[in-house]
């Protein structure tokens, strides 16, 4: 999904609809398996804390534009949310030495945690608070809980707009770059965006050769993005086209696609090597609530479970619409699967969804 709604929206043209009444629905859902986490800004990307307490989570500002792009903190026992601390501390070896730490704060799109090669903790966040970039922070225990230090940051000068990042094994990233800012001003109801065509492409950046567009690598409005443990293949979701993408890096093409019944936003590993994606159906409601500024957008909510050997997928929800308000992730905390949304006020937990947790390597 299209995360940063609120840079979308400072570009859009006046229209004769304006933000819906913001009263949020029943905390409710249609299942005894499925329970709603309710009263919190949009949990739009999600990573578990190495301690398996805590949720990390990107807070984007809705579609209403309500909210503060931030990262925040869930304790998973209470469902307790606070923002997660920063403090700054720049570091060489963490992102470019040219880059500062942003005017506005870091706030928080897609997010990737993983275990640097020293064995220290980096959680990486797209960031569009004055700039666009890509942040890295190293989360840090702190009490019972965590805080996260700033050590450094990656800007891109590309043109377009950055969705999600995925750290590499050697010490690199691959973020998503969605459609330039020209092409989203010059299509503020998103009519040729959303359309299917190729609107977007992967960047790579590596410590000794900057940022740089990965060759072959354009797609639809391109979103969420894994990284394989060996570092040679990049996952990622192609939004409006209904696929998930394989690149691979070494040949540096486009060698897979996988086919969805349903948008994939973001994407994470399961503890068996697959891959958890969530979405929402179809792009009319979307481009329906985004213009109408709906935050409680009625949409169906879909979960799946993608082999990304095989090439298959398999559904594991598909919510009436009114329990979650655009779906974008679905992380595995040991059986069970929390899933984000762009928008509304609440998150999903499917109990007993998932295989035993047995974690596989990771980098």
């Amino acid at each position: 999904m299209i995360k940063s709604l609120s840079a979308i929206a400072t570009l859009a043209v006046v229209t004769t609809t304006f933000a819906q009444d913001l009263q949020a629905p029943a905390c409710v859902t249609s299942t005894p398996a499925t329970t709603a986490i309710c009263g919190m800004a949009p949990a739009e990307d999600l990573e578990l804390s190495p301690d398996g307490n805590f949720l990390f989570m990107s807070t984007t500002p809705g579609v209403a534009d309500t909210h503060h792009s931030r990262l925040r903190l869930m304790k998973l026992v209470t469902h307790e949310v606070t923002d997660l601390a920063i403090e700054q501390q720049p570091q060489p070896g963490w992102g470019e030495a040219s880059c500062a730490f942003p005017d506005g704060g870091v706030g928080a799109h897609g997010i990737h945690l993983s275990t640097r090669s020293d064995g220290r903790l980096q959680l990486l966040a797209v960031n569009h608070h004055g700039r666009e970039s890509v942040e890295f922070l190293e989360p840090v225990p702190e009490g019972a809980g965590w805080k996260a230090v700033w050590r450094g940051c990656v800007q891109s000068h590309d043109g377009t707009m950055l969705n999600d990042v995925s750290a590499t094994p050697d010490g690199g990233f691959v973020a998503t770059a969605m459609f330039t800012f020209s092409a989203m001003k010059a299509d503020p109801r998103l009519e040729r965006l959303l359309d299917g065509r190729a609107t977007g492409h992967l960047l790579a950046w590596h410590p000794d050769k900057g940022l740089a567009r990965l060759p072959g690598s354009e797609a639809s409005v391109p979103n969420g993005v894994q990284v394989s443990a060996d570092g040679q293949s990049v996952w990622f979701a192609a939004w409006p086209a209904k696929a998930v993408v394989h690149y691979d890096l070494a040949q540096q093409k486009v060698v897979g696609n996988i086919a969805l019944g349903f948008m994939p936003d973001n994407l994470s590993w399961s503890s068996k090597g697959e891959l958890f994606t969530a979405g929402v159906p179809d792009v009319q409601t979307f481009r329906q609530c985004f213009l109408s500024r709906n935050e409680f957008c009625p949409s169906v909510s879909v979960v799946a479970l993608i082999d990304p050997l095989n090439g298959t997928a398999r559904e594991l929800l598909r919510a009436p619409a009114g329990e979650l308000f655009g779906a974008s992730s679905a992380l595995q905390v040991g059986r069970d699967v929390y899933v984000g949304a762009f928008a509304g006020d609440r998150l999903l937990l499917l109990r007993d969804t998932a295989a035993p947790d047995q974690r596989v390597a990771t980098h």
